[in-house]
């Protein structure tokens, strides 16, 4: 009997060319995968943004807190904790430690930040974590000196110091020398330029600067009374009240080998220090007032600076180191 081939194509109700049932799982699939993306995408990238806050807070508490070491640890972690309270770190996860003779703070804090897409898998909440470490140091190099070489010495904090001699004040001058620094270039108006703005290049322990001789009287009082008249205080900033960032702190150069200079000569940088400008004082007889010397009080800061190996005059500088 012949066999009877059939011509015609599958019925529709033939389930061997059914594939429904297999689109299904694979769009179920694709979804299961799609919200595992998007679980990814979105609570990878708010806990990149809480970690950033978190690190940005811990930074900024760090570099306030350790402008009060080494004199004031206490102050420097109280301060450290506010300002990681005002920069995003919840101030019950905040922790901070001073340490290495009260010249180094590490701030830590820890945030936790709930999520959103990885609930699914049973994510719900990530505790993040953050540390910064500041250290305090003596300075080595800065930028914006005033052209005033003090000859070192052992400062006494809150001590008036002559910063620049007059030809009647003792010690007096040596051989010419008053105490005035040519920095960056020779003459009065470089001189006055100096004291006015400082000396915006970097000056170093170990580097030997040229002495400006002579009294230089004019140039000393304009570049000073320019500085006492940019303080926005005035009179009532004082050397133990005083604005951060005030135009009468003064930065000079502590010097080496004034008592031997002859005429213009080098002197030695040893260190820096900072004081509180009072202003000049006039010399001489009736009709010679033109002679004046440049009186500050002694401090004891921390400032932004390069640290290093120096003399310690008071002066600190401050960095992150971790």
């Amino acid at each position: 009997m012949p066999v009877r081939r059939w011509k015609g194509h599958l019925s529709p109700s033939c389930p061997c060319g059914d594939d429904s049932g297999a689109a299904l799982v694979m769009t179920a699939v694709f979804l299961v995968i799609l919200l595992g993306f998007s679980a990814l995408v979105v609570d990878v990238a708010l806990l990149y943004v809480n970690r950033l806050v978190l690190v940005n807070a811990v930074d900024a508490a760090a570099l306030a807190g350790v402008q009060n070491l080494p004199y004031s640890p206490t102050m420097a972690m109280e301060i450290a904790k506010q300002y990681a309270s005002r920069n995003g770190a919840p101030r019950d996860g905040v922790s901070v430690t001073v340490a290495n003779g009260d010249c180094e703070i590490r701030v830590s804090a820890y945030r936790d930040v709930d999520l959103y897409f990885a609930r699914i898998f049973g994510l719900g909440e990530q505790r993040l974590h953050a540390s910064a470490t500041a250290q305090v140091g003596t300075i080595a190099a800065y930028m914006g000196v005033v052209p005033f070489g003090v000859v070192e010495q052992d400062f006494v904090y809150g001590e008036q110091y002559i910063l620049k001699h007059g030809p009647q004040t003792v010690p007096g001058h040596f051989r010419g020398n008053f105490g005035a620094l040519a920095l960056g270039a020779r003459g009065a108006a470089n001189y006055e330029e100096k004291i006015k703005y400082g000396y915006q290049e970097r000056l170093a322990v170990g580097d030997w600067v040229e002495t400006e001789p002579g009294n230089i009287a004019g140039p000393t009082a304009e570049g000073v009374k320019f500085r006492l008249d940019q303080c926005q205080h005035y009179p009532k900033c004082t050397w133990d009240n005083y604005v951060p960032g005030c135009s009468r702190i003064v930065i000079v150069p502590v010097i080496r080998g004034l008592e031997k200079a002859n005429g213009r000569d080098n002197v030695e940088v040893v260190g820096f220090a900072a004081f509180f400008l009072e202003g000049t004082l006039r010399e001489g007889a009736k009709g010679n007032s033109g002679s004046s010397s440049v009186i500050g009080r002694f401090l004891r800061i921390v400032v932004p600076g390069e640290l290093g190996e120096a003399g310690d005059y008071g002066l600190r500088g401050y960095k992150l180191v971790g």
